[in-house]
């Protein structure tokens, strides 16, 4: 069935889109994303084989799945004056079966006329059981939170469950009357943040690269609440309804990630989960600048015992070297068994892709721990290290240290083409770096350099039309520094990546 045409007074993009959607879209900030999910609600009644009824009771309303309805082409949330268990309201919700994540989210709707309802457009993920599931570990997108108190603003806001409860702070955002006609609300949501829409003007920009993220339901809910300085309801204006037009998710089809999982970057325990090394202070890969006495008379070591030298000369030292198996991003933990006369500010060294950094450990604390010395890139071989000299205290311990492997590199490997053959030639000389590649057809495509973290660092070019043939370009900029970085080509929307070292 078509969808009806309405009256609005904003541009045409979004007349077309309340008319007709596009299974792909290309979004200015995000890219090409998907169609993979929309009701337009043209049907007699809620599709249950996608949508699940809010059924709990939140502030002032329990939430009631016959408060739901669809008709005319609308998804009606009613509320009502109605007298269920403790309650005097009743309010409605939908939420997705289905739990979606990076791309741009969309609806079309306005706002129950009279105050004393929430209206909300937003994301979240659902446990199995109904109501608001707070124990959620991931992350809440508030498209739109309207207190109908005010018929002329609404709220966005992000919240973190984990590991406690955080927000971003919700921003006020000043509208027409949003109970009188329809109006847009969007979102983009990528790895590395989340941008606000009304009525296709960006007003709002969150980072998402602090949290952990995971699949989220689309909810579409009204309820009776005191928010937003709400002090009663209009009983006068009731029953009423938030009445939707339409809901969709548009996929993102290449997110480029920040890191693999967010929050695995911020970790500061190791996870058991990826690739580790361990180098023991009885190990081949672990070298003294003189001989050092062994122990295992203070708890909390790895391995049989630990070294330790009875001095604070700065000249002696400790030496951990890996055997990498390949280059690529690792943290690197140190273990130590604690006790009062270690010392308090122990240098470390570690040496890298990048170069050489250094940190302090105290090992009067955190006995029998991996403690966190950072992420580094490191070659493959055994070509870095970590080392600590004696500094203060009687005792400068020499244990263990991890080195863990970080996944990074496979966010952005993606589908190759048979198109195309791109290869990256690499030398020492980084002015030399050549990204090559050969089409067998005219297409559209675009090369861009990204960090292994899936951080833009430079556009080659990008969107150009290029003729079968040969190519090749320079991959150096001012935003390169020595490491590991992903060559992206794009070719008609689809991509392949060379991973190479500058």
């Amino acid at each position: 069935m078509l969808k009806k045409i309405v009256s609005c007074s904003f541009c045409l993009q979004f007349l077309v889109l309340s008319v007709f959607s596009q299974t792909i879209i290309t979004r200015p900030g995000i890219g090409d994303c998907k169609l993979v999910f929309e009701d337009n609600f043209d049907s007699t009644a809620l599709n249950t084989k996608v949508w699940d009824y809010r059924t709990d009771t939140r502030f002032w309303s329990k939430q009631v799945p016959e408060n739901v309805t669809v008709a005319n082409g609308y998804l009606y949330l009613n509320v009502k004056q109605q007298n269920i268990g403790a309650t005097q309201y009743t309010g409605a919700g939908v939420i997705t079966k289905k739990g979606y994540k990076y791309g741009y989210y969309e609806s079309r709707f306005k706002i129950p006329k009279g105050k004393g309802w929430h209206t909300s457009f937003w994301m979240m993920y659902k446990l199995p059981s109904t109501g608001i599931p707070y124990s959620t570990l991931c992350q809440e997108i508030d498209v739109c939170e309207n207190d109908s108190k005010s018929f002329t603003s609404y709220s966005t806001n992000l919240h973190n469950y984990y590991p406690v409860h955080s927000n971003s702070g919700a921003k006020t955002v000043t509208t027409p009357n949003l109970a009188d006609t329809f109006h847009i609300w969007a979102c983009e949501f990528t790895p590395k943040e989340i941008k606000f829409f009304f009525e296709g003007k960006l007003v709002r920009t969150l980072d998402a690269t602090k949290q952990k993220h995971g699949d989220a339901s689309i909810w579409l809910t009204t309820i009776a609440a005191p928010l937003g300085g709400t002090d009663t309801v209009d009983v006068a204006k009731l029953p009423s309804a938030a009445v939707y037009d339409y809901v969709r998710f548009y996929e993102q089809l290449n997110p480029v990630y920040p890191d693999t999982t967010t929050t695995d970057s911020m970790r500061t325990t190791p996870n058991p989960a990826n690739p580790q090394i361990i180098v023991d202070n009885t190990d081949a890969g672990c070298t003294f600048s003189s001989t050092w006495s062994v122990s295992s008379g203070v708890t909390g070591f790895y391995g049989t015992n630990y070294a330790y030298y009875p001095s604070n000369s700065s000249t002696n030292w400790a030496k951990w070297t890996p055997l990498i198996p390949e280059d690529g991003n690792y943290r690197i933990y140190m273990r130590w068994a604690a006790y009062s006369n270690r010392p308090i500010a122990a240098p470390v060294e570690i040496k890298h892709m990048e170069g050489i950094s250094s940190a302090k450990v105290d090992q009067t604390l955190n006995s029998g721990k991996w403690n966190f010395l950072g992420s580094y890139q490191l070659n493959k071989g055994e070509l870095d290290y970590v080392k600590i000299a004696c500094s203060g205290g009687t005792n400068t311990i020499a244990d263990a240290v991890l080195f863990e492997k970080m996944p990074i590199e496979t966010a952005l490997q993606k589908v190759n083409s048979d198109n195309v053959k791109f290869w990256v030639d690499a030398s020492n000389n980084t002015n030399l770096t050549k990204a090559n590649f050969i089409l067998t057809k005219n297409c559209i495509a675009s090369l861009k350099i990204y960090t292994v973290y899936g951080m833009l660092v430079s556009e080659v070019f990008n969107n150009q039309k290029l003729a079968t043939g040969e190519y090749n370009y320079t991959l150096n900029s001012t935003g390169m520094v020595k490491g590991l970085y992903l060559a992206m080509l794009t070719i008609d929307n689809q991509i392949i990546t060379n991973k190479f070292k500058y």
